[in-house]
């Protein structure tokens, strides 16, 4: 599963349909507060973190993940 953290839907759709149409599973998230729920329940094998996001950038989710044992090494690539 990769999580696809991006504000902007059109940018957030693109990423996704790229991602889908190569085999993989994805779930998009338009803000921090919903991808936090979700990573609560299950951690993804790859986070895609728009860098400017409304409420909390993708700086500090990133250094959040960094700082929790269960998503300290996961993948996380920054756009």
């Amino acid at each position: 599963m990769i999580y696809v953290v991006e504000d902007d839907a059109a940018i957030r759709e693109l990423e996704e349909y790229a991602l889908t149409s190569n085999g993989m599973e994805t779930q998009g998230f338009p803000s921090a507060a919903p991808f936090w729920t979700a990573i609560r329940q299950s951690v993804p094998d790859l986070v895609i973190l728009d860098v400017m996001l409304p409420e909390e950038d993708g700086y500090s989710i990133l250094k959040k993940l960094r700082s929790a044992p269960s998503t300290a090494h996961m993948p996380v690539m920054m756009v």
